[in-house]
């Protein structure tokens, strides 16, 4: 709520002889407390109502609050726009005044307020979810890393591992490794007559 309505609620109840909080939707019932005789009148006046007993005015315009017979207002089911100062003021019958009374009634609009903390909620969800989701996001992250540097790590290891220092065993697949075979292929002595047809 503004400033302005706390400062407003604040100026009426300096003004008021009564507070009557409710919240939106309740029942509220604005006592007298004054035995009434039976010629009197009791009129209640807000800046949007007007109900008075004598002139047979005892159900508001909007029908959620009805004049009592023992003076008191009784509203079925408030809402804010019902806020503000109501005078109670009870005349005898030849219109002089013998009681005034004044409530200042502020409603609470239930409402409102569950809406925003439902906001509130959904908002704090929200940023939970996104935090959730960076941190997942690190983490695959530096999974990755490390996993592409033991990739590099394995290849360096492969390719480094047999530089120029090829086993024996490799070389038995191109080379005989039993020095008693010899990989020379004798060449068969020529005979004279063989070479005399030439």
């Amino acid at each position: 709520m503004s400033v302005l309505f706390w400062v407003w609620i604040l100026m009426m109840e300096s003004h008021a002889s009564e507070v009557i909080r409710a919240h939106s939707g309740g029942a509220v019932l604005l006592t007298s407390d004054h035995q009434l005789q039976l010629k009197q009148d009791v009129r209640w006046t807000h800046p949007d109502l007007l109900v008075s007993l004598k002139n047979n005015v005892t159900a508001c315009s909007h029908g959620r609050c009805q004049l009592l017979h023992d003076g008191s207002l009784r509203f079925s089911r408030v809402q804010p726009g019902d806020s503000g100062n109501y005078s109670l003021q009870v005349y005898e019958e030849d219109g002089t005044r013998v009681l005034r009374r004044d409530f200042l009634l502020l409603v609470e609009d239930l409402s409102s307020r569950s809406v925003l903390v439902t906001v509130l909620i959904l908002l704090f969800l929200l940023l939970l979810l996104l935090f959730i989701i960076i941190i997942l996001f690190v983490l695959n992250r530096k999974e990755r890393i490390r996993r592409s540097g033991l990739l590099e790590d394995n290849l360096y290891v492969e390719m480094h591992s047999h530089r120029g220092n090829k086993r024996e065993e490799d070389e038995c697949h191109y080379v005989s490794c039993n020095p008693a075979v010899s990989v020379e292929t004798p060449i068969p002595a020529q005979s004279s007559e063989e070479n005399v047809d030439m």
